[in-house]
Order: C-alpha cells, then structure tokens, then sequence
C-alpha cells in the first residue's frame, strides 16, 4: 500500500496550473489558489500578487489536480476501492469549490453504485453541481429505490418529468410506475406507462418497455 503510494507520487505528471475565469471570462493565472467554505476564492499570482474573488464573481476557479485522485485511481484500478475512498474524501474536501471535488464525487459514486452502498451513492450523486447528466440520473433514481428513500425518489421523478431531457422523463415515468404498482396503486403505474408509450415514441427503448409493462399488467 506504502509503495503504491510512493510510486503514484513520484509518476503524477497531471498538473494543470492554478487558475480563475472571471465574470467576464479572462483567465487569470496563478501559482496557488484556495477557497473558504462560502465559495470565497484566493489566487496568488505568478508575480506573488493576492486576488479575492468573492462566490459570483468568478465563473470558474481551477486548483492544481490533487494527487489523492491518482491515488485513488489506481487503487480502483487494481481492486482496492474501498482503500480508495479516504483519498477521495481527502480531495473532495481540499478541492471545494475548485472543481477537482466534483471529479472526487463522480468517483464516489461511480464506486459506491458500483458496490451496491446505494445509500452514500444517492447521497454523493445529489452533491453533484451538475445534475443533468443522463447516467448519473439514472443511477440516482435506482440508488435511492433500492435504499428505501421512496419519498425522495418521488421528488426526482417529479423533478425529472417536468424539466429533464425527454428521455430522463420517459425513465421517470416508467420507474415510477414500477414504484407504484409495488405500492397497491396499479391504475396510477398503468396511467404513467401511457403516457410512455403515447407521447414518447422517440425514446423507442422506454416507449417499448412502456408497452411491455401495459400488456404484463392488464387489469
């Protein structure tokens, strides 16, 4: 383990320099760059100049890749994921509002979906800044069904159907038919199943699904 370290440290060429993209999208350089945990970022120049940028002033602010995250790849790697997720922690953490902590999340929950800890991969999916991403919605919604957060996953569906792509609607509507029909209300999943198969024929995968679950479930 001390070795795998040592050799991940010594290889770790990925630096990518410190940097922030103001409001009006000059990048500006820098050696270092920290934030506090209200999003207030500090960037100290190459010439040792100290800038703050108050949380919306910047669009962006960038720190140098923290070596936990190859650390932690090539423990995943090389089947040792749960010795992984300290070194990701310790990103997420050093890396708040610097962008690495979003990479350090989307690993925590790839591994903990993964390894079926639905309950910390639900809860990892939703600290995701972005929550548009098609997968990552998908495996939000199964996560927390499996992990029993039924009310919540209602909320997503919800959410989902009425400002999620077409095809993140269409899965919305076919799980929560599933979770209705699990819940002693088969008109309620028999109407979302429909509304599937009628007004999604584009998503031809959720919309055949859709009429497979209508001819397992007639009344």
């Amino acid at each position: 383990m001390r070795r795998l370290i040592s050799v991940v440290l010594w290889l770790s060429c990925s630096v990518h320099a410190a940097y922030v993209v103001n409001n009006a999208g000059r990048k500006i350089p820098g050696s270092e760059v920290s934030a506090t945990a209200d999003g207030r970022v500090t960037l100290k120049t190459p010439d040792g100049q100290m800038m703050v940028f108050q949380k919306g002033q910047y669009k962006r602010a960038v720190a140098d890749r923290p070596k936990e995250l190859d650390i932690a790849e090539q423990l995943i790697k090389t089947g040792q994921g749960e010795k992984a997720v300290p070194f990701l922690q310790q990103a997420k953490k050093k890396c708040r509002f610097l962008q690495w902590d979003q990479t350090a999340i989307q690993m925590l929950a790839d591994y903990y979906f993964m390894t079926e800890q639905y309950g910390l991969a639900a809860a990892a999916f939703q600290a995701l800044d972005d929550q548009s991403i098609p997968q990552n919605r998908r495996r939000l919604r199964e996560a927390m069904v499996k992990s029993g957060e039924m009310e919540t996953v209602l909320q997503v569906f919800n959410e989902d159907i009425r400002n999620g792509s077409r095809e993140a609607a269409a899965q919305a509507y076919l799980m929560r038919g599933k979770l209705k029909a699990e819940r002693g209300d088969p008109e309620g999943a028999r109407r979302d199943w429909l509304k599937v198969s009628l007004f999604f024929r584009t998503q031809e995968a959720a919309a055949e699904e859709a009429e497979q679950l209508l001819k397992e479930n007639e009344g």
